[in-house]
């Protein structure tokens, strides 16, 4: 593990590691109540959410649809509550997801940027 990983906050660690292993109720206990979520693909689709209820039922959603998935910081800045993380994305389809095809491992990059009050992640844009 790179050094400044380990300067992560707490909850971007815990967030990123309960992704990695599709545990649901610790990533909707990462988020705020009112958390925003986007997801913003180039291929022109993008959702937005509010809330942990609709956070919670969307990562039960996605972590269905993958076999496995991960996601692995290359890079990092934390500016006090902000939070900009370059992403390398890897994850095997359950079912097959537009141009992503069942149990053919698919790579990806993209960022994602966090932002945390209280100990909580309150907005989360995914870019891939």
């Amino acid at each position: 593990m790179k050094a400044w990983v380990m300067t992560l906050p707490a909850i971007i660690r815990t967030y990123l590691d309960a992704y990695n292993r599709k545990d649901v109720a610790t990533l909707a206990s990462c988020v705020a109540d009112g958390v925003v979520f986007e997801n913003v693909s180039n291929a022109g689709q993008s959702l937005k959410i509010e809330g942990r209820d609709a956070f919670a039922r969307l990562a039960t959603q996605a972590a269905n649809l993958f076999v496995h998935r991960n996601q692995t910081v290359k890079t990092a800045v934390v500016n006090g509550d902000s939070v900009a993380l370059e992403i390398a994305w890897t994850g095997t389809p359950a079912v097959d997801l537009g141009p992503m095809k069942a149990g053919v491992e698919t790579t990806m990059r993209g960022a994602s940027f966090m932002t945390i009050a209280d100990g909580k992640l309150i907005r989360i844009v995914d870019l891939s």
